[in-house]
């Protein structure tokens, strides 16, 4: 609810940017404010206004008006009226800050020596697309500070006569080096063209400020057959980081907001100070945690196997300052952390002091932070390890990335986030496991550990047992715009696996996919349930490729679907998806286990008092369970899940939730603008809102896949 006064909207207003001359504008608690404004800049050199920064280009000559078309959000944190806010693009930038009372900063691109005015201004109330307690910021990855840098110095150049022993002295050298600089200078142990095997290692280990980088994914190969030295074949910090000892909260922390309140800012032996990552977590609340039917009981190590255990959610924060018993960070919470649920942060730790019958956490946090590292333009294959291993492993790391890589043939994650921030995996072909099975060995992307604020973007990930697997991770985290396809079992090559999605152990939440093509997207609980998770703008198709790469044919005889949420998994959105192939057909015959079946056709969602089964292909099967198999859909996720604005191929239409008045879909949740990656191509390329052609271009991660494949 929002009330201007006349006086408030004056189209010919000579104050800048303002909203005095007795206008009031009042919320309901998180209510949101779009503003759409037209803004005309001058040489006008009325005091109390000032331009700063360049957060958004907004052209104009300086004396015509200039509109603006994407609205702007501010959101009130408490009800009733209000003195301070700020209005913020869609990407989380802040644009337009300052009081209700006063004038207002705008950061954009204005010339030198001109202010700016609002001239006009119109406000609505329709409501967030998605509502406001499902959304966080998304702002993942290295986009916070500028996007992934370029290392130019080398420090060392190595060929494959070099042997592992050297190639790692000149990793650690390296790292002492930037060092030496202060930081400043990151530097590049390059490895030329050619294989290097290195069998029998430990892998290699990044260290802070150095990128390990070869001559192209095509060119370089580093190869670890395995050989019972489970390791991966290159790791970013420190293997296996143990949680020290903690500081409860003394205040709940609130979703959204920026600060923690402890006991104490010294924990595991370590004062709290600026720079510092730190986890905040909780025991299990039960509204928000079911630990499903397969961990063991409380205090069972297996309720300790990817989290601090017994306190699966969580999120792992940069401190900015501490301040007394406050400590501020620098994304917001994602989630709120409460007192009643002994919330309390801790560090990471090498061990020491730990309790060995909590798996040696609870000591000291001693652990040496890795920054700014990254694995760059080579191929890696062979990886052995299961969860901790793999073929490309982070742990405890901040600002770090893989780039330009070929990861394949891994047994384990082929690249794994291990309570990480802020680190990113882009431009990439992951595929192909060894075994294509449950259990840790067959899994392409993992985000674990309370891994928070991560990008996953413009990659091919192909040929695994889950594309994705997020085991209490942290929120905050986006799979953008990647193409992932067939997902199977080596024994249930008949059976559609989980395609993209927050998965296999309590408690994700707040994660995004977006701009994705997959056969599906599902959640499970076999470990675990997942909350908070949000769908937007991809296309899922309800069909695996059935590449002819593949080392056995699939066949999508059963549990077909476009959307799966399964029990226990509450508050999912979607928003914008486009469900389903144009043409699509029916399966029917004998499934590879000589049974028969007949899809029959096609159906917009399952029968929820028949969930389990097999027959005409749903474009949303909600509230199932792959594992136990209910006849009846959980009333809980039929409850909480959300959907909005998306397009399937057995309505040919989009279907709006009827109680939402608003349908303006935003390009993006975490982008401002076309991403580079894009190209020549249309963007959004998922156009959910235009049934016509909901489709208005292809993925360039799906074309490169489709080149690689028929090549």
């Amino acid at each position: 609810m929002i009330v201007l006064s006349d006086a408030a909207k004056n189209a010919s207003c000579d104050a800048i940017c303002a909203l005095a001359n007795g206008g009031s504008i009042e919320f309901l608690d998180g209510a949101t404010l779009l503003v759409v404004f037209t803004l005309q800049t001058t040489a006008f050199e009325d005091a109390g206004t000032s331009v700063v920064g360049a957060a958004r280009a907004i052209g104009g000559d300086g004396t015509n008006p200039v509109s603006i078309s994407n609205p702007l959000v501010a959101t009130a944190t408490d009800a009733g009226s209000f003195d301070t806010y700020q209005v913020k693009s869609s990407g989380g930038s802040v644009l337009w800050s300052g009081s209700a009372t006063a004038d207002f900063q705008f950061n954009g691109d204005i010339a030198d020596g001109q202010k700016a005015r609002i001239i006009d201004w119109t406000f609505t109330t329709d409501g967030d697309i998605i509502p406001a307690e499902r959304l966080t910021l998304w702002d993942p990855g290295l986009n916070a500070v500028g996007g992934i840098p370029t290392y130019t110095t080398v420090f060392a150049s190595m060929t494959t006569s070099d042997s592992y022993a050297d190639i790692q002295d000149a990793l650690d050298d390296a790292h002492t080096a930037w060092l030496g600089t202060g930081g400043t200078v990151g530097q590049v142990v390059l490895l030329a063209a050619g294989t290097y095997d290195i069998s029998g290692t430990q892998g290699f280990t990044v260290l802070s400020g150095v990128v390990l980088r070869g001559a192209g994914f095509d060119a370089t190969f580093l190869t670890k057959v395995s050989d019972g030295a489970t390791y991966p074949v290159a790791i970013i910090g420190k293997r296996w980081p143990k949680y020290s000892a903690g500081s409860l909260l003394t205040i709940d922390g609130v979703k959204d907001e920026y600060t923690v309140t402890l006991a104490s800012t010294t924990v595991g032996g370590h004062a709290i100070v600026a720079g510092d990552l730190i986890v905040i977590n909780q025991e299990p609340d039960p509204d928000f945690v079911d630990w499903g039917t397969h961990v063991g009981p409380p205090g069972d190590p297996s309720r300790g196997w990817f989290n601090e255990r017994d306190r699966p959610l969580g999120q792992i924060c940069e401190v900015v300052s501490v301040v007394g018993s406050v400590v501020t960070v620098n994304t917001p919470l994602h989630h709120s952390f409460s007192t009643a649920f002994a919330a309390h942060v801790c560090m990471f730790g090498d061990g020491t002091g730990g309790d060995p019958d909590l798996g040696n956490n609870g000591g000291d946090a001693n652990l040496e932070q890795t920054q700014y590292a990254g694995i760059e333009d080579l191929c890696v294959e062979y990886g052995d390890g299961d969860d901790g291993g793999g073929n490309l492993h982070m742990f405890a790391s901040k600002y770090c990335w893989i780039k330009n890589v070929e990861s394949r043939y891994s047994t384990g994650h082929s690249v794994n986030l291990d309570g990480c921030f802020r680190c990113e995996v882009r431009d990439s072909f992951i595929h192909s496991t060894v075994d294509p099975n449950p259990g840790g060995a067959g899994y392409g992307t993992g985000c674990n550990g309370y891994a928070s604020d991560c990008l996953f973007e413009n990659n091919i990930i192909w040929n695994f047992n889950k594309v994705t697997v997020c085991r209490a991770s942290g929120g905050g985290n986006v799979w953008g715009y990647n193409y992932m396809d067939d997902m199977y079992g080596s024994s249930y090559r008949d059976i559609v696996e989980i395609g993209c999605g927050p998965n296999h152990y309590a408690c994700s939440h707040h994660e995004l996919f977006e701009g994705n093509r997959a056969p599906n997207y599902d959640t499970e609980s076999f470990w675990g349930n997942s909350i908070y998770g949000t769908a937007f703008r991809n296309h899922f198709t309800a069909l695996r490729r059935n590449d002819s790469h593949l080392p056995d044919p699939l066949l999508d005889a059963h549990n077909r679907r476009a959307v799966g949420v399964q029990t226990s998994c509450w508050w999912h959105s979607f928003v914008g998806n486009v469900l389903g192939l144009s043409g699509q057909t029916p399966l029917s015959g004998t499934d590879l286990h000589a049974n028969s079946y007949d899809q029959i056709g096609f159906t917009y969602q399952a029968d929820i008092h028949n969930v389990d089964v097999d027959g005409p292909v749903p474009m949303w099967k909600l509230g199932y369970d792959g594992t136990e198999h209910p006849t009846e859909a959980d009333p809980s996720v039929l409850a909480t899940t959300y959907r909005h604005g998306n397009f399937d191929y057995v309505t040919n239409d989009i279907v709006w939730d009827s109680t939402v008045s608003n349908q303006n879909i935003p390009d993006s949740l975490y982008l401002s603008s076309k991403p580079d990656f894009m190209g020549s191509k249309a963007w959004p390329w998922v156009v959910a809102e235009n049934p016509s052609d909901p489709l208005a271009d292809t993925l360039p991660a799906h074309d490169r896949f489709v080149a690689w494949s028929e090549a």
